[in-house]
Formats: structure tokens, C-alpha cells, sequence
């Protein structure tokens, strides 16, 4: 067809691409028992446990029991989920840390579930 933007199409598909790895994360985290936000290119998962605390520290801290990721391309091209910390001041840019390739869902959800894990006493 004429006046097709193959660029466009590339980042629609790329796009799509990211979307139904977020979607497949979410579902994964879910079922671990975690409550998920889906964002264009990124989650955050928290532990609703977290907030059921007789603890004042943890209370002072919730809802601290949380944790982002993102969906980013890696030099070679492919999706790669990376960690994403705070930095050291309100102000800070988030810092990142690589996790494993997007494919990895299920080793990416059982990552995320153990950090967030809350221990039943």
C-alpha cells in the first residue's frame, strides 16, 4: 500500500509487543497474590499484606512493600526487564538494574513475589 510509514508500523508492533508482556506480568504477579498497576511501559506490583501490620515501623513505612519494573529495549534490540530503584533523594532519577529478558515471565514473577513477600508468623 501506498503512504505506509514502515517506522510506524515498527512501533506499533514494538508497542504491542510491550503491552502484552506488561499484560502477561501483571497475570503472573496476580496470581501470586499481588496487586498490580499496568503503566505505557512499565508496572509496579505491591503486597496488600504489607498494610495488615500491627508493627508501627511497618505501618510508618506502608505502602513501602512495593516495587517497580520496566519493559525497555536492550541494545541487540530485544525487551528486557529492568528493576527500578528510588534514588538517594526525592529529586533523583530512578536508577535501573537489569532483571532478565522479557520472555522470562514466570522467573520475573517469582523474582518480584519473593522481594515482596511478607512472612506469616
Amino acid at each position: 500500500m501506498h503512504g505506509e510509514d514502515p517506522e510506524a508500523e515498527t512501533s506499533m508492533d514494538r508497542a504491542r509487543q510491550v503491552k502484552a508482556r506488561l499484560d502477561e506480568l501483571g497475570a503472573a504477579l496476580t496470581e501470586r497474590g499481588l496487586t498490580v498497576r499496568i503503566g505505557a511501559g512499565a508496572l509496579v506490583a505491591w503486597n496488600a499484606a504489607a498494610a495488615r501490620t500491627d508493627d508501627p515501623v511497618g505501618k510508618v513505612m506502608n505502602p513501602g512493600l512495593s516495587q517497580y519494573v520496566a519493559l525497555c529495549g536492550y541494545e541487540d534490540g530485544s525487551l528486557q526487564w529492568y528493576w527500578c530503584w528510588t534514588g538517594p533523594t526525592r529529586d533523583a532519577p530512578l536508577e535501573t538494574e537489569h532483571m532478565c529478558a522479557a520472555e522470562e515471565i514466570e522467573y520475573a514473577a517469582d523474582l518480584m513475589a519473593k522481594v515482596l513477600r511478607v512472612e506469616d508468623e
